[in-house]
């Protein structure tokens, strides 16, 4: 707007006008529409996980460790499969 107040040519103030007008959509938009920190990312990440969020969240790691709890160890002669040792078992 301090364009059409000093001397210059018209297509200049048309062309700081279209600025000013874009700048003021863009910071409606920023007003209008805020970052939502409940939103879960790409990553499956969240900055703010809401009450449900979390109570999934537990749920989910109480039925990882019931279920790793209730599987039984593969026996190590498992139909001729050999199994790779680690390097813990290979100072041995």
């Amino acid at each position: 707007l301090f364009a059409f107040v000093i001397t210059m040519p018209i297509m200049h103030r048309m062309a700081c006008l279209r600025d000013d007008v874009i700048f003021f959509i863009f910071l409606y938009q920023r007003y209008k529409y805020r970052v939502d920190y409940t939103r879960v990312n790409e990553f499956g990440q969240c900055v703010q996980p809401t009450e449900e969020m979390l109570a999934e969240i537990e749920v989910e790691s109480k039925t990882e460790t019931a279920e790793a709890s209730r599987t039984t160890p593969v026996p190590s002669d498992s139909g001729g499969v050999r199994r790779r040792r680690g390097a813990r078992e290979k100072r041995d």
